[in-house]
């Protein structure tokens, strides 16, 4: 079977980023272009639903915190999507990230909790914050994320870029374009903190498309556990 991705590929690039995933500063993280076939990565592109499709979309709409659509309905999703989230979830992927960044025995989330396809409308924005560190279904604690985006012919001037904070909210340290089949992997932890906070400036129809896939595990290191919380965003988060 002919994955999305090319596994042997993606392995040869855990094989050799490893150390630099897990140097990296504010925390650990992976800029990955043309992570998906190119095939797959225009496909899925094509079939993401527009903002006005009809789809009964999630609406977020907490000015100053986040105001964006998501969908983790598969029901209601196109085959294409589906598929690259299943894949996504799948044995290949998790091999892949867990030689990446050393962590063992992770899950995937077929509850896809705050995952799957998000867009964002001129005017929109995600609030710096550290996300929700646990999956009461899974009974599981929250460490990867993984974000895919599918912008093509994306404008710098439109904004946008993914913002990584330092650990302590202070400063920003890292701005991430969200082009066209480019992704980004990193350790979620209640300290990791990231997001696109200045509004859109895209124009009226034109919408930023990713995918959010998040990971778990059982167990995580004891310097990293805090009680279960929801999304901390900048100014609201634990000491």
């Amino acid at each position: 079977m002919q994955f999305i991705f090319d596994s042997r590929r993606l392995q040869a690039l855990a094989d050799r980023e490893q150390a630099a995933y897990r140097a990296a500063k504010p925390f650990p993280h992976l800029v990955v272009d043309d992570f998906l076939r190119p095939e797959a990565a225009r496909a899925i592109a094509d079939a993401i639903p527009a903002a006005d499709s009809g789809l009964a979309w999630d609406r977020y709409a907490a000015e100053g915190f986040e105001m964006k659509l998501a969908s983790s309905r598969e029901e209601d999703l196109p085959e294409t999507v589906c598929r690259a989230l299943h894949e996504l979830n799948a044995g290949p992927m998790l091999r892949f990230l867990e030689a990446l960044t050393g962590i063992d025995h992770l899950l995937p989330d077929p509850q896809l909790l705050g995952g799957g396809v998000h867009l964002v409308g001129r005017g929109g924005h995600l609030g710096v914050h550290a996300d929700f560190n646990w999956h009461p279904g899974l009974q599981a604690h929250r460490r990867i994320n993984l974000l895919l985006y599918f912008n093509q012919d994306w404008d710098p001037a439109w904004g946008g870029d993914l913002e990584l904070w330092s650990t302590d909210a202070a400063r920003r340290e890292r701005s991430i374009a969200p082009l066209f089949n480019r992704a980004v992997i990193f350790n979620t932890r209640s300290d990791t903190f990231h997001g696109h906070p200045a509004p859109l400036a895209t124009p009226e129809g034109v919408w930023r498309r990713s995918i959010a896939m998040y990971y778990y595990t059982t167990q995580r290191p004891e310097d990293e556990i805090r009680e279960p919380h929801n999304t901390r965003y900048k100014g609201m988060h634990l000491p």
